[in-house]
């Protein structure tokens, strides 16, 4: 049992579960059970998911940017060190999470590149702990959301989650605010400075809701799948709060960040329901995250079996898309 725990707990397990993915999303993609996301939700420009055409180069850029998520997670892991224990769990349940739905890992979108961009907002606010000179990152963060917001408007929604994160990496002062302001002005103003955009451009996007055009049954499976990630997600992180709270204030304010980025996503996938799927892949890295911290750090009994029955039940999920 101790050999298949820490099996679970490996790389090697992570490659099987990539490939594991990429098989189940190739196989609901040849059976045209990935929905295509229409519509744009960009303030200025065109969303991510009207920059290729829907078809397998598509999907092969969403499995490669699935990919990066789980390598750059694991470097992050490694240089930080903020889970605390050797554990490569993360990433497999991530793969699995995100592959039982079709919809959210068939198709390059705007979730699955904001699960990039936010992990290298993460790398670099961690980057910023304690540092008093670290103002050119955070104007780097900001900038680079900022950036972001003009072809996804659900990246401004990450813009109020960052702040208190400066609070957290304790760095929040009045340098660190001229930054972040002048990061979040750059983007427009270098973009109209060259005649790209005008700010007449900038608007809500007007889109169809990403369920408007699903079936009841796929509807019900999506909505199965979101609340299921954020009742796990949630349970785990309380279960992981008290042992938090032992660690010392670097790693309290790194795992602070990553709890604050879950409840903030769930929030987000609530209130903006209708952009339910961009939300997704972030929400099931961060709950894999607090899955994978309890697993590696409590190492309960049974914790072997309570791995593979999260596992079956997202397989489950993944099989609703065939028969309902």
């Amino acid at each position: 049992m101790n050999r298949l725990n820490r099996y679970l707990h490996s790389r090697n397990f992570t490659a099987l579960m990539l490939v594991f993915a990429a098989v189940m999303t190739y196989m609901a993609f040849r059976c045209g059970h990935v929905d295509e996301i229409t519509g744009s939700r960009g303030t200025v420009f065109p969303s991510p998911n009207r920059w290729l055409p829907q078809g397998v180069l598509s999907l092969v850029v969403s499995m490669a940017l699935m990919a990066l998520t789980a390598v750059s997670f694991i470097s992050l892991n490694k240089v930080y060190n903020f889970m605390r224990a050797p554990s490569a769990l993360t990433p497999s349940l991530y793969f699995v999470m995100l592959a039982s739905l079709p919809l959210a890992s068939g198709q390059f979108y705007g979730g699955t590149l904001m699960c990039v961009v936010l992990l290298g907002v993460t790398a670099l606010m961690f980057s910023c702990y304690g540092d008093s000179s670290a103002n050119r990152r955070v104007f780097l963060v900001f900038f680079i959301l900022s950036l972001a917001s003009l072809v996804q408007y659900a990246f401004m929604f990450y813009i109020p989650v960052v702040i208190p994160g400066l609070a957290q990496m304790r760095i929040l002062n009045l340098r660190s605010v001229l930054a972040m302001v002048i990061g979040l002005l750059c983007p427009v103003w270098i973009l109209y400075g060259f005649g790209v955009m005008d700010f007449e451009d900038i608007g809500w996007p007007h889109f169809t809701s990403t369920l408007a055009h699903l079936s009841l049954p796929d509807m019900i499976t999506v909505f199965s799948a979101v609340g299921i990630t954020m009742v796990l997600g949630f349970a785990a992180m309380c279960a992981n709060l008290m042992k938090i709270l032992s660690y010392n204030a670097k790693f309290r304010a790194y795992n602070g960040f990553l709890t604050l980025l879950l409840l903030s996503t769930m929030l987000f996938s609530i209130v903006d329901y209708v952009n339910l799927s961009v939300y997704f892949p972030i929400l099931c890295l961060t709950s894999a995250y607090q899955m994978a911290h309890y697993f590696s750090i409590r190492k309960p009994r049974g914790g072997v079996w309570v791995i593979l029955s999260i596992l079956a039940v997202y397989l489950l999920l993944y099989s609703a898309c065939y028969y309902l």
